[in-house]
């Protein structure tokens, strides 16, 4: 247990670049259960639709909903294992054009389906490693036609599906190679189709068509620009910009379609436009970037678009991943980094 709390601090610890940057529209959130309040939010998702945003509250095992100011507006979910609308520590959220909710239950190993108002439609999957079946579930996006893709994490591969759940395809396989993965979390549709996974343990990002077909990867371990210690989660804006949470680094790195560094913003910190393990992150149609902070218990909204920060750190050596579930994901690795934190 030791080893695995120095491999956390050594994760949240490591230099960040970037420094305080302008453009904090508002914060909010807090350690707690009530309303407004998080135990590790995690995935979130822009509804422009109806002007809302989703968050996966993964330790307090629901979904809270709030207008685009952090205004709270609704919750739905419960601890449980089996009906419809129970969590084991979900970890993604995505909305589907229809304004369906999907939410990735990440130990129940399952997908579970929504309307706007946390009303349950349906579910799929089921631990294993056949189609539809899980090992960890970590993230999930929906491209324009509504299909579904869905990071499996400890299958270390990309499971696609129609909306009702029924198996489309599956790419991927355990390694650093094109195509390969080592427990990749988040997942992002391009407005061209193309489909973005962070490759959390290889510390890049890797480009596919909607079919699987890989394109091309960026990335390597350190902390300069291009660079990432355990990337989380991942958006693309309409412009096809690709943004991504730098968990280790503190910080959100942000490319172009191509793969082609632009700028970063973050270090680590708790003021506005510092970050404390950021993981989830989304993009609204204004250009707007949210980020959820896992260990600060908080969301950040910042406007778009958002000045270059230039990097400055030097680059920095990736220990060994100190769990193999979500980049953190669980109430193991919780208690674990709040107990580092208590020894601060």
């Amino acid at each position: 247990m030791v080893l695995i709390v120095l491999l956390l601090a050594a994760a949240i610890l490591c230099p960040a670049s970037g420094s305080g940057i302008p453009g904090v529209i508002i914060t909010w959130g807090g350690d707690g259960d009530g309303a407004g309040e998080f135990s590790g939010p995690y995935g979130i998702a822009v509804d422009d639709g109806v002007e809302c945003i989703y968050i996966v509250d993964e330790s307090n095992q629901r979904v809270q909903v709030f207008d685009k100011n952090g205004t709270f507006l609704a919750m739905w979910g419960e601890p449980g294992y089996d009906a419809g609308g129970e969590f084991n520590h979900p970890t993604g959220v995505a909305v589907a054009p229809t304004g369906t909710v999907y939410v990735v239950d990440n130990y129940n190993h399952r997908v579970q389906a929504f309307d706007r108002n946390g009303a349950f439609l349906h579910l799929w999957g089921s631990y294993g490693t056949g189609e539809g079946e899980f090992n960890l579930p970590a993230d999930i996006a929906i491209d324009a036609a509504g299909n579904v893709y869905v990071t499996d994490l400890n299958n270390c591969r990309v499971q696609k599906f129609s909306p009702d759940g029924t198996f489309i395809s599956a790419w991927g396989s355990e390694g650093s190679g094109p195509g390969e993965f080592m427990n990749p979390e988040g997942i992002a549709a391009g407005p061209d189709g193309s489909i973005y996974v962070a490759d959390t343990r290889n510390n890049r990002t890797q480009k596919f068509d909607s079919s699987g077909t890989f394109l091309l990867e960026w990335g390597r371990t350190g902390s300069r620009g291009g660079e990432f210690h355990y990337p989380i989660d991942i958006a693309a804006d309409a412009d096809g910009n690709v943004y991504v949470t730098d968990w280790g680094n503190n910080r959100v790195q942000v490319f172009d379609a191509s793969g082609r560094f632009l700028f970063a913003w973050g270090s680590e910190g708790t003021e506005p436009g510092q970050f404390n393990g950021p993981t989830g992150i989304a993009v609204d149609s204004a250009g707007n970037v949210y980020v959820t902070e896992w260990a600060a218990n908080r969301v950040q909204k910042f406007s778009g678009p958002i000045p270059p920060v230039p990097t400055t750190a030097a680059p920095t050596t990736t220990p060994a991943a100190p769990l193999a579930c979500a980049g953190l994901a669980g109430v193991a690795a919780a208690m674990l980094l709040r107990a580092w934190k208590g020894l601060e």
